[in-house]
């Protein structure tokens, strides 16, 4: 049996080592910190990999202007901001004015949001049925009705959806924390509310060749269409300039990666598209 007088001993000893924060995924997010592992860059470089059929990750390069952005650690100047702000379509330009100067969301612990998270709807469901052939103008593609009437929850899923002709629907103000990932929801839980910032941007599914579970699905190709592509990178800027810094973006599957039952989008997600159009709406004038 252990001498009683050995355990202050002990105690102390294993006191003089710090405990191992717990990570969880595979981007190691840190529940203490509420901070996926590594620098701006290499968060990026693990929340960027290109999403698969069925949830497969694959790494590809980080865009150059993303890199400038993240490395600099700065913040989108008011240039930039008013640039994002003035391609809005109405009427979410003027809803999108009315907080520009508002602070973002934060934690229960006073974290400000940090993350720009990308999802897409996987609706409409198709099941069997081929996609329509204009994608991009459909009006049953692009309408915002099941997102908004409690046809999916009770609340909206996400603070931004957008759709394919380029319109913006807010279900959550960004001073709102929101939660829409399994990661914030099932595993964290509470505290990490806020810390994320979500867009849902519509694309539809169907089943894959011969499959009948939802787990089993494909969206089209091209993915998502260029005025999505262009929104999304004004709601980064609009979004990262509320939050006084370049928010690290990534997609819904890369942040809940390593986490059972993970979803699978945003799917045919081109990241070179998505940094042209942000390239375009960051690029100082000459002067």
């Amino acid at each position: 049996m252990m001498k009683l007088a050995l355990l202050p001993a002990l105690a102390a000893l294993f006191s003089a080592f710090p405990a191992m924060a717990e990570e969880i995924g595979e981007c190691r997010f840190d529940r203490d910190t509420l901070s996926f592992a590594g620098s701006p860059l290499e968060q990026a470089g693990c929340l960027l990999r290109k999403v698969k059929l069925l949830g497969e990750k694959e790494a590809q390069p980080l865009p150059p202007v993303i890199r400038t952005l993240l490395e600099g650690e700065t913040a989108p100047t008011a240039t930039m901001k008013e640039a994002a702000l003035a391609a809005f379509p109405q009427p979410y330009q003027d809803y999108a004015r009315q907080y520009a100067d508002a602070a973002i969301s934060q934690t229960e612990a006073g974290l400000p949001a940090r993350y720009f998270v990308i999802h897409d709807t996987s609706d409409p469901f198709y099941k069997d049925a081929p996609f329509p052939k204009r994608l991009d103008t459909d009006l049953r593609v692009n309408s915002f009705t099941s997102y908004m009437d409690g046809t999916f929850a009770k609340s909206p899923v996400a603070h931004i959806f957008l759709n394919r002709v380029g319109q913006i629907w807010a279900g959550h103000e960004f001073q709102e924390g929101w939660r829409a990932t399994k990661l914030e929801s099932r595993v964290v839980g509470s505290a990490a509310r806020g810390r994320f910032v979500h867009v849902e941007t519509v694309q539809p599914r169907r089943f894959l060749p011969g499959a009948t579970s939802r787990g089993y699905t494909q969206g089209p190709k091209p993915g998502f269409s260029k005025a999505q592509y262009r929104m999304l990178a004004a709601l980064y800027v609009y979004s990262s300039a509320r939050a006084g810094q370049w928010l690290i973006p990534g997609f819904h599957a890369t942040v809940d990666a390593g986490i059972p039952d993970a979803h699978d989008d945003p799917q045919n997600f081109e990241l070179k598209a998505f940094a042209r159009e942000l390239e375009r709406l960051v690029k100082q004038p000459k002067g």
